[in-house]
This record gives structure tokens, C-alpha cells and sequence, in this order.
């Protein structure tokens, strides 16, 4: 959808208008909650805020530079394997190496349904173009990596509030947009019904996918969001099949077959850990009170 709106739209209008939708979710902000939080945390608001508009800008640039398929494998494996390093060594995120393995499979599946260029050889003009794209890319991957890497310590500190997050993102995201401004030409505001339409679904999607992110990082380790946020190639894969009617790909088909697999193994991966992790609690409970009536 972003890929369509690039055709009429700058790309700081496209991302302005995510960022109004955001704000939008002003009257559900959690206002009581939200009073016991510090500088620290508002400091963290702040910059989860930065950390997370940069990408949604990087990521509308990046398909004026190059193809979606190439900044979409650059983008979502490059922050799915940081997600999981940066994660390991900041937030002590447990990371062994079968699922650093899983989640280099997983990116292989997401090259796989994208098909980038730079892998499969396929002919695209703007060589030079190319390049800058990828480099917008891979810092928007970090970047996403990062937003998602602060969310966690917002939680980690029992001060993560959802809207209150989409707010100041939408806030700092429109400011960032007017700076941005400065180095496009004027914004075209679009003037039919069909442009209008394809903005509004943009803005009520990329509101609903940011605020599932942010409520799944509040439950879920970093790496494990991260893993199945994946999904969305998929997702993207099926549409492109059912709505736009593409032709059926068997590699790009047999790269959502292998996303699938890892997510779920994924989650069969952290279920088995969780009972694990039971039942050593219950039976280190069991051996203390079988110690206290030995004692008695």
C-alpha cells in the first residue's frame, strides 16, 4: 500500500499522515497510569518516539529508491536478527544458538517471498539509486531494532503505556515530517476519492500494526515479537495472490511455507520452555518443603 501511495505522494506526506492517524488515539491514552512515570521515562518515550518514526520514514524512502522486495529483505531480516544480538546483550534476553538458527532461517524464508534483486539477479534500473536505498534500509532496520529494544526496557520498568507511546510518536513523527519538508518539494494533497481511500487504509493499518507491535513487545521477549512480526511478509505474499491476483511463485510460496514453520516453531519453542521452567519451580518448592519437614 505505502509502494502505491509513493506513485502520487512525497514520502514525508505519507509518513505525516501515518503519524496523524497516531495521534488520533489521543482519547485512549492512559492518563492515570501514565502520572507515575519519571524523567527517565518520559526520556524513553522520547526516544522509543525517535527510534520508532525514523523507520516508517527510511522504509516509504526506500521504495522510491529501490524495489519492495529488496527493502523489504534488507529491513525486516536485517532488524530480526539484531532484535535478537541486541536484545541478548541489553536486555539479557535469553538467545541460544538453535534459535539464532531458526531466526537466520526465518530471514532466509523472508528472501525467499520477497525475491530481491541483489539475490536473484532480477534486472532493475538505477543502479546508484539502488545502493542508497540499501544503506536507507539497513539503517532503518537498526533503527526498528532499537525501537523495538526500548519498548522492552519501558516494560522492563513497568512504565509502558500503548497510547500514550502512539501519541508522542505521532507527535514527534509530524514534527520530524515538517523538518523533512525542507529538502521535498511542496506536498500534493490528494484530490480523488481512490487516493484518499488508499491514505485512510494506510493510516488505519500502520496505526493497527503499531499498536499490536507495542502491546505483543509488552507481553513477549524482543526476539520472539520480532520473529513473528514476519508474519507481515506472508500476509503481504497472500494478498498480492488473492487481491491483486499474481501468479502463484513456487519460490517466493515455498519462503512463506518456511516463515510459517519458523514462527511456529517459534512459539512451540517458547510454550515448551515456559512449562520447563514450571515445572523446576514446582519441583525446587516440592525439595524445600520436603526439606522443612525433615527439619521439623
Amino acid at each position: 500500500m505505502a509502494k502505491v501511495l509513493t506513485y502520487t505522494s512525497h514520502s514525508s506526506y505519507i509518513t505525516f499522515v501515518r503519524c496523524f492517524f497516531l495521534v488520533l488515539t489521543l482519547p485512549l491514552v492512559e492518563f492515570d497510569e501514565a502520572a507515575n512515570c519519571d524523567t527517565t521515562d518520559l526520556s524513553l518515550y522520547f526516544t522509543c518516539a525517535i527510534f520508532g518514526v525514523l523507520p516508517s520514514g527510511t522504509a516509504v524512502l526506500s521504495f522510491t529508491l529501490m524495489g519492495v522486495g529488496d527493502s523489504t529483505a534488507i529491513e525486516f531480516g536485517g532488524s530480526l536478527i539484531l532484535v535478537g544480538i541486541i536484545g541478548h546483550f541489553v536486555l539479557d534476553e535469553k538467545l541460544s544458538i538453535p534459535y539464532f538458527i531458526l531466526l537466520l532461517v526465518d530471514c532466509l524464508g523472508i528472501i525467499f517471498v520477497v525475491k530481491p534483486s541483489f539475490v536473484f539477479r532480477t534486472s532493475q534500473n538505477g543502479q546508484s539509486s539502488k545502493e542508497i536505498g540499501a544503506i536507507v534500509s539497513l539503517g532503518g532496520a537498526f533503527l526498528l531494532s532499537l525501537y523495538q529494544i526500548f519498548i522492552r526496557n519501558l516494560e522492563n520498568r513497568n512504565t509502558l503505556h500503548c497510547f500514550l507511546l502512539m501519541v508522542v510518536r505521532g507527535l514527534v513523527g509530524m514534527a520530524v515530517c515538517g523538518v523533512w519538508t525542507t529538502v521535498e518539494s511542496a506536498w500534493e494533497i490528494p484530490t480523488t476519492w481512490f487516493d484518499v481511500c488508499i491514505f485512510v487504509g494506510y493510516g488505519f493499518v500502520s496505526t493497527m500494526q503499531s499498536v499490536i507491535g507495542v502491546k505483543a513487545l509488552a507481553n513477549e521477549e524482543a526476539k520472539n515479537v520480532a520473529m513473528a512480526l514476519t508474519l507481515s511478509v506472508v500476509l503481504s505474499y497472500v494478498l498480492q495472490l488473492t487481491v491483486f491476483e499474481d501468479k502463484v511463485d513456487l519460490v517466493s510460496t515455498g519462503g512463506a511455507v518456511i516463515v510459517v514453520v519458523c514462527v511456529a516453531l517459534s512459539a512451540t519453542w517458547n510454550l515448551l520452555l515456559e512449562k520447563l521452567d514450571r515445572v523446576s519451580k514446582s519441583s525446587e518448592k516440592l525439595d524445600e518443603e520436603m526439606f522443612n519437614l525433615s527439619r521439623s
